[in-house]
């Protein structure tokens, strides 16, 4: 790691940070998609 450029470094960083939001944004989107699950099927029950 130490032996790359700069620019390299920046750009690894910056892909890292991507991956990361798209990631969460992926849990969120899982998330809520879980909960409407959920809501629909105790609408069914009551």
């Amino acid at each position: 790691m130490t032996e790359l450029s700069l620019m390299t470094k920046g750009l690894l960083v910056t892909a890292m940070g991507l991956a990361g939001v798209f990631l969460v944004l992926t849990l969120f989107f899982v998330t809520i998609k879980l909960m409407q699950k959920i809501g629909v099927k105790e609408k069914k029950e009551q």
